[in-house]
C-alpha cells in the first residue's frame, strides 16, 4: 500500500480521485488492447439472457400463491368433517321415515349425499379454478 500526501483543499475538492493526464496515452491503450488481441478466439454458445420480470408480475404471483394456500387448513378440515356430519344428517333423515314423512327423509338423504360429494371434490374444483385464472 502506498502512502499519499495531499493538502486539505485537494482532499476536500476531490482532485485526488481524478487521474492525472499522461502524455503517453497511446502506450496505455496499446498495452491494454494487445493482450486481448493475442488471445485465441474460442467458439462457444451464446450466453443465456435473463428475461426481465416486473415487480408487479412477481408480486401478483406471490399474492396468488398466498391466497390459494391460505384456505388449505379450512378445506382440509371441511373434507375431514364431511363424512361424520353427513352421516349424522342421514341418520336424522332416517327418523323422518319412522314419523311418516318419507318425502322429507329422501330430501335430507339426497342433500347430505350431494353435500358430501361436493365437499370431497372441492379441492379439485379449486385447483381447476386456479388453473383457469392463471391461463387468463
Amino acid at each position: 500500500m502506498r502512502t499519499q500526501t495531499m493538502s486539505i483543499s485537494e482532499f476536500m475538492s476531490g482532485e485526488y480521485r481524478k487521474e492525472k493526464k499522461s502524455k503517453n496515452k497511446i502506450s496505455k491503450i496499446a498495452s491494454s488492447v494487445l493482450p486481448i488481441s493475442l488471445l485465441p478466439t474460442v467458439a462457444s454458445a451464446q450466453t443465456p439472457e435473463a428475461v426481465p420480470v416486473g415487480a408487479t408480475e412477481w408480486m401478483s404471483e406471490k399474492a396468488l400463491e398466498t391466497l390459494a394456500h391460505a384456505l388449505d387448513p379450512l378445506i382440509d378440515l371441511m373434507v375431514a368433517l364431511s363424512f361424520p356430519i353427513s352421516s349424522v344428517v342421514i341418520i336424522g333423515s332416517c327418523f323422518f321415515f319412522m314419523l311418516g314423512k318419507s318425502d322429507r327423509a329422501w330430501t335430507g338423504i339426497q342433500n347430505a349425499g350431494l353435500g358430501y360429494v361436493l365437499i370431497q371434490i372441492m379441492p379439485l374444483l379449486l385447483n381447476v379454478l386456479k388453473e383457469v385464472g392463471g391461463a387468463i
